[in-house]
């Protein structure tokens, strides 16, 4: 096994070990979470990480989260992990939280020159409601889509290739004229607008494109996953084709995203968990 392979595996053993702790919480004190994306994809293809794979994405409705941060401030072991949302640090522009392991540090493009932690980490997402009227909806997205925009750049995320395009730049220009506080709280707003109706579907601020129908979400079930067991929508077929189309083809080897190749610093677990 060559280094790129051995590091991909250790990656991948340290994000379950954080996302074991992540549900260990969610199990203890009654709070529902989801498996989604890649990783839903990978329970059901693989039974586990997707081979040329080394993330993990949780997520859960609004409400479930917000009591899931308040878990953590009490319950997380913060000798070991750090909650990282966009509350805990000013420069971090997202809308969903991370849990990093401590003592580690994985460095991707688009942050690299960003004032965060950037420890090894799972993804916890909150799903939030989207009107049902089309109108409402094309500017619900449109504002979204300036505010994170603007969030990213004011923060200072972005490669290289990114931040020599114009598009770039004049948003960068614009953001000048807000703070990094009134852009969040003004995000934080939107996103909440439509929590306490009822719609058809709901979305998670970042990845607008992953479009959840709220009727998934009276159905759970246990998927197998490497060594344990995750819980994902029970219409795990509706929400995969939907989000992938013929989500059971191999895709070919150029087509396979993996994020290995960062700069990536195991720590202590450098020697503890390769397989």
């Amino acid at each position: 096994m060559n280094n790129f392979d051995k590091n991909k595996v250790k990656l991948q053993n340290v994000i379950l070990m954080i996302a074991k702790e992540i549900v260990k919480l969610c199990d203890e004190n009654n709070i529902p979470y989801f498996i989604n994306g890649g990783t839903q994809l990978g329970a059901i293809r693989h039974k586990g990480f997707i081979p040329w794979d080394d993330d993990f994405d949780i997520g859960m409705l609004r409400a479930d989260y917000e009591k899931f941060l308040k878990v953590c401030e009490e319950q997380l072991d913060y000798n070991k992990y750090f909650l990282q949302t966009e509350d805990t640090e000013k420069y971090y522009a997202f809308n969903f939280a991370k849990i990093q392991l401590k003592g580690t540090c994985i460095i991707e493009d688009f942050s690299k020159n960003v004032q965060i932690e950037h420890g090894i980490f799972v993804d916890i997402f909150p799903y939030d409601n989207i009107p049902d009227k089309a109108m409402k909806r094309r500017f619900f997205f449109m504002y979204n889509h300036i505010l994170k925009n603007l969030l990213w750049i004011k923060c200072g995320y972005g490669d290289d290739t990114q931040k020599n395009a114009i598009s770039y730049k004049c948003m960068l220009f614009i953001s000048h004229f807000f703070s990094i506080e009134r852009l969040k709280k003004r995000r934080k707003q939107l996103m909440n607008q439509y929590n306490n109706q009822i719609t058809k579907n709901c979305i998670t601020s970042d990845y607008p494109g992953d479009i959840l129908k709220n009727e998934w979400f009276e159905d759970f079930v246990k998927y197998k996953f490497e060594d344990v067991e995750f819980l994902g929508f029970k219409k795990y077929d509706e929400y995969l084709k939907n989000l992938y189309g013929d989500y059971m083809k191999i895709p070919k080897e150029s087509d396979r995203v993996t994020h290995s190749n960062y700069d990536i610093d195991f720590g202590v677990y450098d020697s503890l968990l390769e397989e």
